[in-house]
């Protein structure tokens, strides 16, 4: 027996760490989750306002001309980017779990300085292109309306590179409150309600381009003021805490680009699979036939944006617990996040499949009910990709920056291929084809990288049960009411009603397999920050 009070055997004592270790990892998943499932919601509904005002308050075409021109600027404000957000939750994490909060302040100024000066960069490259980029992708008719609306963006490129980046800075930390409040709450409200009245008094593309982009200006100054007030309180615990010398801006450089450079080609490849499709779609076809795969696409932004939301709270976690070596942990929050993720996305993409031209009808209108094949090619598709979790994520916290480049590149390079061959053949639904073959490789490819070289996996108990609870109740009755009447308003609430009532059934009966019974506490307790539990056992 053991001398200790509670009369405990060391193995039960360590057994018993490890169950409260574990417990504690996920209870710092859900109170993450929980803000940041708030926020995909918030997300998607500002999401969804901006398009609907956009589709109501401009024909078609011009509304895909504005898409297209957003495409744009998404993709090149992720290449001033330079990865460097990623880069920064890594560096910060692994120096807070190291005990070295003074190289916290350094690792912000080497990745802050090349970000604004790519930006600057992209900035002019922009304000040159301009009406070549225009003409590729808008034509005769919509060519004024891109260039002036590229033209605007010039200033704004470097600010939303700024702003990823320091808000990847304060992800970090391991709280999600600057994310959330500012690009989940603020932006996605701010943006629908610019464009709306900007709309209503009949303003320019040149003035709309202004309304959409100002909450970036407003989040940047926001970023900033949470990042710094997290810097100093890493500083003043550090002072106390820290044990080693203060390394060299040089090395510290040195050694975040060589994680981030691979990180930010990757970064670049992976907004291009995300948004290539549209402006392909827009220079094979027409910015008319952009909005409509644009916005059939825009029925699985909650979804997609429940996966970001997972991956950014699991993402600090990876990074130090792997630095701690803290596997078994590591595993546990994985497959923990997946079981999640599986659960929240799963009834929506299945809805959107069966319910698609409903919806589009709905929500934007009779002239975008033709997208509903691609939504339903894209929801069974994203299914797939749900199932393998936050394996980039994990990847990248694993130290693999460059496998995760040669992954999106060849993602990429299959996308851009296949809708090449396919749109001019089969239009959006081509497109759609292109992005599905496309996504399930880009998750394939992690996944068996994370099991061979890590040695995780996602699939646990969890993830079995979310998958087969989520298909036979939402996927069956789903069946049933498509095949009564796919265009009943009616049928489609009741059958809503009904699956939503059954599947809360099986989760509280499956709770404590789901690990809800941990998020539902966590949730209870309201904690505003979300911290990476001690890798000390």
């Amino acid at each position: 027996m053991s001398d200790s009070g509670d009369g405990m055997e060391p193995a039960d004592e360590a057994a018993s760490a490890d169950a409260d270790a574990a417990a504690g990892d996920v209870s710092a998943l859900a109170r993450g989750g929980a803000l940041n499932l708030a926020g995909a919601v918030v997300s998607s509904v500002g999401a969804f306002a901006l398009y609907v005002v956009l589709a109501r308050g401009l024909g078609r075409g011009a509304a895909g001309a504005f898409v297209e021109s957003i495409a744009i600027f998404q993709i090149l404000a992720i290449t001033a980017a330079l990865g460097a957000d990623t880069g920064l939750v890594w560096a910060i994490s692994r120096s807070l779990a190291r005990h070295r909060a003074a190289d916290v302040r350094r690792f912000i100024a080497v990745a802050v300085v090349p970000v604004a000066a790519a930006g600057a960069v992209v900035a002019g490259a922009i304000w040159v292109w301009a009406a070549d980029l225009a003409t590729l992708f808008g034509g005769e008719d919509h060519r004024e309306a891109i260039a002036s609306t590229l033209r605007v963006f010039t200033v704004v490129v470097p600010v939303a590179a700024l702003y990823h980046v320091l808000l990847g800075g304060t992800r970090g930390f391991s709280t999600m409150v600057p994310t959330v409040f500012v690009d989940r709450f603020a932006r996605p409200f701010v943006q629908p309600v610019a464009v709306g009245v900007i709309l209503a008094a009949g303003g320019s593309a040149t003035v709309l381009a202004l309304g959409w982009s100002l909450p970036f200006v407003i989040g940047l100054v926001a970023a900033t003021a949470y990042l710094t007030r997290l810097v100093r309180r890493s500083m003043r615990r550090g002072a106390a805490t820290d044990n080693e010398p203060v390394r060299s801006v040089r090395v510290l450089a040195g050694r975040f680009w060589r994680f981030t450079l691979p990180r930010s080609v990757a970064s670049i490849f992976r907004v291009g699979v995300q948004w290539i499709d549209v402006l392909l779609v827009g220079a094979i076809m027409s910015p008319a036939d952009a909005a409509l795969y644009g916005y059939g696409t825009r029925l699985l932004q909650f979804g997609l944006f429940v996966a970001v939301s997972v991956g950014q709270v699991a993402q600090p976690m990876f990074g130090g617990l792997l630095a701690a070596q803290q596997r078994d942990r590591a595993r546990s929050v994985y497959q923990t996040a997946t079981g999640w993720q599986v659960a929240i996305t799963w009834p929506q993409y299945i809805v959107a499949a069966f319910f698609g031209a409903l919806l589009l009808r709905t929500i934007f209108g009779g002239a975008y009910v033709e997208a509903a094949p691609v939504v339903a090619i894209l929801a069974l598709s994203t299914m797939v990709g749900a199932a393998a979790g936050p394996v980039d994520m994990l990847l990248l916290m694993a130290g693999k920056s460059t496998w995760s480049l040669w992954n999106t590149g060849a993602t990429l390079a299959t996308n851009v291929g296949l809708n090449i061959v396919l749109i001019p053949r089969y239009g959006i639904v081509g497109a759609a084809i292109s992005w599905s073959i496309s996504r399930l490789l880009a998750n394939a490819l992690p996944l068996l990288q994370v099991a061979r070289h890590v040695g995780l996996h996602p699939f646990g108990r969890g993830v079995g049960l979310a998958s087969t609870g989520s298909a036979a109740i939402f996927g069956a009755l789903g069946l049933a009411a498509w095949l009564i009447d796919d265009k009943s308003g009616w049928v489609f609430l009741a059958y809503v009603v009904v699956a939503g009532a059954g599947y809360v059934v099986f989760l509280r009966r499956y709770r404590e397999e789901l690990d809800l019974s941990h998020a539902w506490q966590a949730f209870r307790r309201k904690r505003k920050r979300v911290r990476v539990p001690s890798t000390h056992t």
